[in-house]
């Protein structure tokens, strides 16, 4: 087989959050890609700078801190490529999630084919839909242009017609937008448009004068399986655009690398399907990234990429979104002490007017992952609309067995110990049978997926080099017991054959140490009607990889029933988060 040469050696990645700025060093390291070093600085998108450059040199003055190489030249400017002395770098990778969340007006035929479509695109970035107007919509044209011009969207998504099919209601329509696309005061609106593909020419002609067109494949060139991945791609161009006319420094960054900013969603969606497609692949991973602004959820079966992102929810600066879409009863249930409605409000407006704060004791960190869980069950419940029937768990409620779980964000990163982070992905996800939790804790996967267009061999050789926290095996069990009785036993055999014997109790965590890197041997013995993902009652043995927080026996059943009472939920929560480690 020929030799695969690849143009770069040292690569740099950047990501432009709304409340950080991240860098990361790729590099060649005795012939094999490295991951070397991290740094992160506040972002610079908003005022005073608003300008993302600002975010990326401070980052990279702490870098030049911690490896001793310089990257800036006496401009400040990034040296590309590298100098033979090793000064610079040969390739930037440019990824961002901050600086422009895309007010979107959805156009279409029907709402249960063609919009529902157009809305899983606009999910997939960081959008938020606005307004809806298509075949159903009852109001006169004149209220459907007040509508477009009342939503002020940066991006209108027209989708509708198989190829060679409808055509006469998708131009009137297309009439309507123009009209009120004309009236648009400031910059122009970006119009992708993922219909029939024998109306480009048309559609150009309506609106080529009134908006910036970008086109896509028809989403659904036949009545069969949708085309989604084109239009994705198509959207990123379209944030591209949006955050280098609005944004200074991207125009720079851009030329830097190459000519793009990728969408941070994207990018990550990219690295969960290596995952799915390299490293495992036989059941399903599933992403979680909690940022400051954005909750993006990424799920992958079978090479089929589902990916859905809550641009205007996270855990930081859009955090009060969260008490307008739950109820604050489904958050003081993950709370383990009285707290009154007042108090939990001012908890949720400081953490949003400061997103760079760290939980200051116990209670502030309970309070912020109450916060993590129920911004994640929301997210995930907005991204399973997405996911086909053939998805489903046992139940309906429940998620498909998967065999990873990998969460991103400032939350997971920094955990103060390992089981307390790995109780709150299984509180937050709750997984069945046996998952491998891992932890983006220097907030790569995004730089490594748009690396992975550039040179995946970096990416494969990185992801193998404990770049990323191998958190530990959950084995999450499932069946009715009485709460303390035995569900399942066996036995942990390590490579030298030291055995560890275990024992998981019905309403129960339990953590049996097996350091990371360690590997072994786990036998299972759930007791009749307990199901550790191979069937009821059923043994089994398998290979299993040590992590921070070693094997964890999530025994508490599915889905989580939390007590109705407040002093015996506060006990449960309290013996839950010791369990696994955490301060009383």
């Amino acid at each position: 087989m020929a030799e695969v040469a690849f143009s770069s050696d040292s690569i740099l990645t950047v990501d432009f959050g709304t409340a950080t700025t991240r860098v990361a060093l790729l590099d060649v390291v005795e012939g094999l890609y490295r991951f070397v070093a991290a740094a992160e600085a506040p972002s610079t998108l908003g005022a005073p700078y608003r300008d993302a450059s600002e975010g990326m040199r401070h980052a990279l003055r702490q870098l030049q801190d911690i490896t001793g190489r310089g990257f800036l030249d006496e401009n400040a400017k990034l040296v590309l490529p590298a100098t033979q002395d090793g000064f610079g770098v040969d390739s930037l990778v440019a990824t961002a999630s901050g600086g422009v969340l895309a007010r979107a007006v959805l156009v279409g035929l029907l709402p249960d084919v063609s919009m529902e479509l157009a809305r899983r695109i606009a999910e997939s970035g960081y959008t938020t839909v606005m307004d809806t107007i298509n075949l159903t919509d009852r109001r006169r044209e004149e209220k459907q242009i007040d509508a477009i011009l009342n939503a002020k969207p940066h991006v209108i998504i027209m989708a509708g017609g198989t190829d060679g099919g409808a055509s006469h209601a998708l131009l009137q329509i297309a009439d309507t937008v123009s009209t009120a696309c004309f009236l648009l005061p400031g910059a122009k609106a970006h119009l992708l448009y993922v219909g029939n593909a024998e109306l480009r020419d048309k559609i150009t002609e309506k609106l080529g004068n009134a908006t910036v067109v970008h086109f896509a494949p028809n989403i659904m060139p036949q009545l069969s399986e949708p085309m989604l991945a084109p239009a994705r791609l198509e959207l990123a161009r379209v944030f591209d655009d949006l955050r280098v006319t609005r944004i200074g420094g991207f125009g720079e960054i851009a030329h830097w690398a190459g000519g793009r900013i990728l969408p941070t969603a994207q990018t990550e969606a990219q690295f969960i399907r290596f995952l799915n497609n390299t490293a495992f692949g036989k059941r399903g991973v599933v992403g979680i990234n909690l940022g400051s602004a954005a909750t993006s959820v990424t799920a992958v079966f079978k090479d089929d990429v589902r990916s859905n992102v809550c641009a205007d929810l996270g855990i930081g600066v859009h955090v009060e979104k969260l008490l307008t879409l739950s109820p604050l009863d489904q958050l003081k249930r993950w709370v383990p002490f009285e707290i009154s409605d007042s108090e939990l409000r001012d908890f949720v407006y400081t953490k949003g007017a400061y997103p760079h704060t760290l939980p200051a004791d116990t209670r502030d960190l309970h309070l912020e992952y109450a916060l993590a869980r129920q911004i994640i069950r929301v997210a995930l419940s907005k991204a399973r609309h997405n996911w086909p029937l053939q998805w489903a768990g046992p139940r309906p409620e429940v998620l498909p067995t998967l065999d990873v779980i990998m969460a991103g964000g400032a939350t997971f990163a920094r955990g103060p110990q390992p089981g307390v982070t790995a109780l709150l992905l299984l509180d937050a996800l709750q997984p069945i049978g046996i998952t491998r939790l891992l932890v983006d804790q220097y907030h790569l996967a995004a730089g490594l997926g748009g690396a992975a267009y550039l040179n995946p061999l970096a990416v494969s050789q990185i992801f193998g080099t404990g770049a990323f926290l191998e958190l530990g095996t959950a084995v999450s069990l499932m069946g009715r017991a009485r709460a303390g009785e035995v569900v399942c036993s066996g036995k942990v055999v390590d490579e030298a054959g030291t055995e560890t014997a275990y024992e998981a109790r019905a309403g129960e965590m339990t953590l049996v140490p097996f350091p990371v890197g360690r590997k072994g041997k786990l036998s299972l013995k759930p007791k009749a009607g307990v199901n550790a993902g191979f069937g009821a009652g059923r043994t089994h043995t398998l290979d299993v990889v040590g992590g921070a927080a070693g094997i964890v026996f999530d025994a508490r059943g599915r889905l989580l029933n939390l007590p109705a009472a407040a002093e015996k939920r506060f006990e449960l929560l309290k013996k839950w988060h010791t369990s696994v480690g955490g301060s009383a």
